[in-house]
């Protein structure tokens, strides 16, 4: 298990970065798990005729490896509470992309850590941009109480 780490360990500046290649059954799996079977994802003929010429991995598939890569970043301490998705480019079954979040501000009244995410493939092409908000679950448990 990932340790997890308190709100007050993870300055401003703080990054992770996740590599993954894209596989055919990442996408198969992703698919059928989340119910989105868009032919565009699912199938090669009806994707071929498409103005990106082959199945396009899921959006939401990159976000997954988003939250991953938050996890990574925080341990199991922090909940999404929000998150800004660019989608700039197409990700293809083979495709290696890495995922880089950057902590570029603090809310400590709050305990969130707002966060840059840039997902790039394997010849350097933007992918994605966005920002995302994460809450320490000890604050959030404070909040509730």
């Amino acid at each position: 298990m990932i340790p997890s780490k308190t709100f007050d360990q993870i300055p401003v500046g703080t990054q992770e970065v996740t590599i993954r290649t894209v596989t055919e059954e990442d996408v198969n799996q992703f698919g059928h798990l989340s119910g989105d079977l868009n032919p565009l994802h699912m199938n090669e003929d009806f994707a071929k005729n498409t103005p990106f010429g082959r199945r396009v991995v899921h959006g939401m598939f990159t976000a997954a490896i988003i939250s991953t890569t938050h996890t990574n970043l925080t341990g199991p301490g922090f909940v999404y509470v929000g998150q800004e998705l660019n989608f700039k480019g197409p990700v293809y079954i083979g495709d290696t992309i890495s995922v880089t979040v950057t902590v570029s501000n603090r809310k400590e009244e709050k305990g969130i850590l707002a966060l840059q995410t840039v997902v790039t493939n394997q010849d350097g092409q933007l992918i994605l941009d966005g920002k995302s908000a994460l809450m320490e679950l000890d604050r959030l448990k404070q909040r509730r109480k």
